[in-house]
């Protein structure tokens, strides 16, 4: 990979983890004192940020949002909770999972000797 190549890559996730988290630049900038044409012009490759202003970005964005830049960046995924994986998983995963949780509650009922706390995943 180019030099060059590699110095646009924070951009192009970052623009990423917008999309991805359905995240408002905007919002995002108000936060972090940033204004919406810079936090563009950072997005599309024009400008670049310096280090101050791109970790206040990030600390703006959600855990979530934050934990998959930096992964995708640094190449190493933090501690992932359920939630943060199944909210990252594509809708035919997604699909897979409740099928497999549809199973696993069939399996309950016909055995009868389990019931399931639905109120632990109400959040």
């Amino acid at each position: 990979m180019s030099d060059f190549a590699k110095s646009q890559r924070h951009q192009k996730l970052f623009d990423e983890m917008l999309v991805r988290f359905d995240l408002n630049a905007r919002s995002i900038g108000d936060a972090a004192g940033i204004t919406e044409v810079t936090i563009s012009r950072f997005r599309n490759g024009k400008c670049d940020l310096g280090s101050a202003k791109l970790v206040a970005l990030l600390e703006a964005a959600p855990q979530e949002a934050r934990n998959w830049y930096l992964s995708e960046l640094f190449g190493a995924k933090p501690a992932s909770s359920l939630r943060s994986l199944i909210r990252e998983a594509s809708p035919q995963e997604k699909a897979e999972i409740l099928t497999e949780i549809a199973g696993w509650l069939q399996n309950i009922d016909d055995v009868g000797s389990t019931s399931v706390d639905f109120s632990l995943v109400t959040k």
